[in-house]
This record gives C-alpha cells, structure tokens and sequence, in this order.
C-alpha cells in the first residue's frame, strides 16, 4: 500500500469536516443532571429517610418475636438495609444478634468483616473527595467517586460533588475534542485515541464520543498495517534501519502490534549482522587499497631504477682507442 493509497482509504472512513458540537457548547446547567453518572450512582432513590424508622422497628421487633428458624436470614436482611442507609452500628448490633446455629451465622459474621472495611474505606474517600473539590481537582473528585464502595448513604453524600465537577471537566473536555480532531487531521490516530481517553464520560462531550473512538481505532487499525507492509518492503531491500523505523510506529493497540515486536527482534539482530559485514568489507578494502599504493609505488621506483641505467648506458664510451707508440 503506497501513502497516497492510505491517505484515500483513510479519507473513505472519514466523515464531514469535525467540529466541536454546538449543543455541547450551549450546554445549560440543568442538563448536567441528565447526564450519564458513574454506575457508582446507579439507581438511587430519593426516599431513603422516610423508611428508617420502618426499618428499625422491624428490626427490633425481628430481634426479640421473630421465630428461631426464620430470625438469623431475617435480621440478615434488615441489617444490610440499615447498614445501606447509614445506620451502621444498629447494622452491625443486628447482624451480631443471629444466634451461632442459624444458618446465616457464618454468612452475618463475613458481612460484619466487609461491612466495617467498605464503610471505613468510604469515609475516607468522601473526606478526600470533599478535599479534591474544594481546591478544584475536578477529576479527582470523580475518581473518588469511582473508588467509593457501593453504600447508598455514601453515594447520596457523593452526587452534589459529582455534579458540582461535571460542568468543569466539561470545558476541558471541549479543549481537549478540539486537539482530538487536530491530531486525526495528521492521521495521528493513536494521539488522537490517547487525548479521547482522558475525556470523562461523565461529561456531555464525552458520552457523545464513542462512535469517534470505535472511527479512530479502525483508522489506527489500518495505519498500523500500512507501517508493517512498508516495514517488509524495506527489509527486503536490507534497509533493516528504515524497517525498524516504521515498525516502532506501530500502536500496542493494534492487531499488527505483536508481529511488529516479532520483526523488530528479527531486524535489529540482522541490522548488527549487517554493520558488522560493512566494518570488515571496508577494512578489507582499506588493506587492498594500501596493497594498490604499495604495488604501484614498487613499480615506480623499477622504473625511475631502469631509465637511470639507460642514462648511464649513453655515456658509457665503451672502448677507448689509445695511440700506440712503436
């Protein structure tokens, strides 16, 4: 696949020019609570203190008239309700009250265990919450929200600060869809997926983007193979440098991930092969250019060696003829 065969598959998965929404923009405050909530919030109602008294009543009552075979998986019952709308120590004193022959003993004696962890570990989250959003650590605050075991009591103290940080991460979440569609424009697919995750889904922004998120996969999902055919394409010509380039692109994200890996092993090992070929090539070169400029400077000198003598031949007068004298 060449890069303009890549710029139009790509383009095919694209759909009109991106723009940030603008009904998110106009966004009222009153919409916020319609918003999609943490699971953490799931359900919760709005009648929690007009049954205590009911259930206490019931409690107490279960406690002294209820019969033997039926009291240890009632009062089970009524102390995980109590200890749900924040009645913790008449939950735990209920839940201690099963005798150690019914057959909710073992399972009251867990619930007690789990029940004091969950409800200390609540305590503290909310403290910190509260802590977050006071100083404006939006994201912290429903991070906290998130971390907060499941007790309704807790999750009705949590909602006003859940609702109060929404609106905030919403504007960063505006800025940050703007950089979104920037870097998709680049087909810089995996920054653009990277900055979609740190959006909330708790804001009005982020519950309309996952349709974005599954577009930008497939779009990485395509780049990533695109790299790995040029990477195969380089390899083949023994640019294991250039093929380690494109390969290092590849996202983790990506099908083509774990091949890339594979290759990257095999062409870095055949790149030291290479380098280490090329370094005795040129010596060897380097020995038989030497050898070159030796030979030919041997054969200058016989040269300079054999006109000398010739020079001398010339003068050389040979026999010399002397007057003989009788």
């Amino acid at each position: 696949m060449t890069q303009k065969e890549l710029s139009q598959q790509l383009a095919a998965n694209s759909p009109e020019v991106e723009q940030l929404p603008m009904e998110l923009a106009q966004a009222e405050p009153s919409e916020y609570q319609s918003l999609k909530l943490p699971l953490f919030f799931t359900g919760m109602g709005i009648a929690l203190a007009s049954s205590n008294f009911v259930a206490i009543s019931w409690g107490l009552y279960s406690l002294f008239y209820v019969a033997p075979s039926s009291s240890g998986d009632s009062l089970l019952q009524i102390a995980r309700e109590q200890y749900q709308e924040g009645y913790f120590e008449q939950a735990i004193a209920l839940a201690q009250s099963i005798p150690t022959d019914s057959s909710a003993y073992e399972e009251s004696a867990d619930a007690i265990l789990q029940w004091r962890r969950d409800w200390y570990l609540a305590a503290t989250q909310f403290q910190a919450t509260e802590q977050a959003f006071k100083e404006g650590r939006w994201r912290d605050v429903l991070e906290g929200a998130h971390q907060t075991p499941d007790i309704a009591v807790w999750r009705k103290k949590m909602l006003p600060l859940v609702l109060g940080a929404i609106p905030k991460l919403e504007l960063e979440a505006q800025q940050l869809l703007q950089q979104v569609y920037q870097l998709a424009a680049q087909n810089d697919f995996t920054g653009a997926l990277a900055l979609i995750k740190q959006i909330p889904q708790e804001t009005p922004t982020g519950a309309k983007l996952q349709p974005k998120l599954i577009e930008y996969q497939r779009k990485q999902q395509i780049q990533a193979e695109y790299l790995l055919q040029q990477a195969f394409n380089r390899a083949q010509v023994r640019d294991f440098q250039g093929a380690l380039q494109y390969l290092l692109q590849i996202s983790p994200d990506t099908s083509a991930y774990q091949k890339a890996q594979v290759k990257i092993a095999e062409y870095q090992q055949k790149q030291i092969v290479k380098e280490k070929v090329e370094r005795k090539a040129q010596s060897m070169n380097v020995v038989f250019n030497q050898q070159q400029s030796n030979s030919k400077l041997s054969n200058h000198k016989s040269s300079i060696s054999s006109t000398t003598e010739e020079i001398n031949s010339r003068f050389n007068p040979g026999f010399v003829w002397q007057e003989v004298v009788i």
